[in-house]
């Protein structure tokens, strides 16, 4: 694409109105819900699932994203 780092960013947010890492939070953040709606894995096996080392930085992010810790979520039944 022979585009720099800081011009692919300004495209991006362009394009989607969030730098690409925001986007890709969303998107684990989402895809995290539906794991918690659909499965009884444990939180940290999903939080690595959803693409996360670190299950703490996971269930902090999830909880800014959607409101709620991830047990809360689950807890609430969403869709179940």
């Amino acid at each position: 694409m022979h585009l720099s780092q800081s011009q692919l960013s300004r495209m991006f947010i362009a394009a989607f109105g969030k730098t690409p890492i925001a986007y890709l939070t969303i998107l684990r953040t989402e895809w995290m819900a539906e794991l918690l709606r659909t499965s009884d894995a444990s939180i940290t096996r999903i939080a690595k699932q959803a693409g996360w080392r670190d299950a703490d930085f996971a269930a902090r992010q999830f909880r800014r994203g959607v409101g709620v810790t991830p047990s809360r979520y689950r807890a609430m039944g969403h869709d179940r």
